[in-house]
């Protein structure tokens, strides 16, 4: 496999404002002076003794970055200049005959980095990502992505490491250490899940997890807009509404291993009576396979108009929430632990406001696990008629993905050109 590194935060500890003067090429590097993360020189050992080739990318200047790679690491290094910078690399790649080879399968590639300008630059590249969390940010520096906790999540990165043992683990076994419904799709089995908001207040928490991605734009393979579109799907079938219920199954048996946690519900939200197909949540969450206590404790007004989606922003999504969906009587709250099963995170609207609803009838500890979340959108590929951005779509018919130059009146500025995109 071909290790695509970032450097600073990831190899070296070099993420304090104090060492810009080096990465900027101001003042001469002084290798004495660098800090390392901490088994960052094993972890290359390691993986080039696994026979894996890695590969230096970074945005730091070409001097700063060449003497670290070579007197440190002993390993190529390629300086972008910023992030990301698809052409630098993809020039680099090609200009190689065993990279360009092996990029034509590009799960050959990975791209490791602490930032959301790494999982960028990966998810241009169409390779899996793992977004790293070494070390803790004293600042925060949006040019380098520095020090920001939402947006490289939001970013979408395909794996998450804490240590370099994670990441071992990760190149080791690829598919088995995808999210949860990521992996369920590649036949495989496993309880990982995105870490969004934890907010502690009182000695108990609110916490909102994710187990897949649906992505918007260009993405690495296991990410899969398409499946989240078969949701709404008349004619899905009950495969696969099983293959959702045991993603969560999976995760849950994660959540249960923590005793100092005893959770009393089980919910999800319910649907609209306008939704179609109708109780599609309520499908999906009796075939969870969970000892808790499956409850409804939600219930969306019978005079609701509208929906959630078209709602144009956060604070409209809150109050849409807040008027047509209630927590329902007859079920004892006060000092319960809920965990609630939805099907999508994109603004939090939903979670946030179910929390609250839960909060002020007196629960303690809730947790929020959707199916999906929305990553952040990323276009890279141009209209060969009008030179315009093309965006990725999915007909919700089939859940098949094609590039659009988007009309108009479908508010876009392009000029209506379609191209299909081959299946992965």
């Amino acid at each position: 496999m071909i290790i695509l590194l970032d450097l600073d935060g990831t190899l070296t500890d070099t993420a304090h404002e104090k060492f810009k003067p080096f990465k900027d090429g101001k003042q001469q590097t002084v290798i004495s002076e660098i800090p390392l993360i901490q088994g960052a020189k094993e972890f290359i050992l390691d993986v080039q003794a696994k026979g894996h080739k890695p590969i230096i990318i970074s945005d730091s200047h070409p001097d700063y970055v060449n003497i670290i790679a070579k007197e440190i690491f002993q390993i190529p290094a390629v300086s972008l200049t910023d992030k990301p910078n698809i052409e630098k690399t993809s020039n680099y790649i090609q200009s190689n005959q065993e990279l360009n080879d092996l990029f034509v399968n590009k799960d050959n590639y990975i791209m490791i980095g602490d930032s959301w300008l790494d999982v960028e630059l990966g998810r241009r590249l169409n390779i899996t990502t793992v977004l790293t969390k070494f070390y803790k940010a004293t600042s925060i520096e949006e040019r380098d992505g520095i020090g920001q906790e939402l947006k490289p999540i939001k970013m979408g990165a395909t794996y998450y490491a804490k240590t370099f043992e994670d990441v071992i683990q990760i190149i080791s076994n690829p598919k088995k250490n995808l999210l949860a419904l990521e992996a369920i799709f590649q036949g495989e089995t496993s309880d990982k899940m995105v870490r969004f908001i934890t907010k502690h207040s009182n000695g108990n928490f609110i916490a909102f997890r994710c187990l897949a991605r649906q992505e918007d734009g260009e993405c690495d393979r296991f990410a899969r807009a398409d499946k989240y579109y078969q949701i709404d799907n008349p004619q899905r079938n009950q495969d696969f509404i099983s293959m959702l219920a045991q993603s969560v199954s999976n995760y849950l048996d994660r959540v249960s291993k923590f005793p100092e946690y005893k959770w009393d519900y089980l919910t999800y939200v319910s649907d609209k009576k306008t939704t179609n197909p109708p109780n599609k949540m309520k499908e999906i969450f009796e075939l969870i396979n969970s000892n808790l206590n499956k409850v409804k404790l939600f219930e969306w007004s019978q005079d609701v108009e509208g929906n959630l989606r078209s709602r144009p922003n956060y604070q409209a999504r809150r109050d849409f929430i807040s008027k047509y969906l209630k927590t329902i009587d007859g079920v004892e709250i006060k000092d319960k632990n809920i965990i609630v099963i939805d099907d999508q995170f994109t603004s939090s609207a939903t979670a946030h406001e179910i929390a609250k609803q839960l909060k002020n009838k007196g629960a303690k500890n809730i947790l929020f696990i959707a199916l999906f979340y929305l990553i952040l959108p990323i276009e890279s590929k141009i209209c060969p008629k009008c030179g315009k951005l093309l965006k990725i779509k999915i007909k919700k018919v089939d859940g098949t993905k094609f590039y659009s130059c988007l009309l108009p009146k479908f508010r876009g500025d392009g000029c209506g050109y379609i191209e299909n995109i081959a299946k992965q």
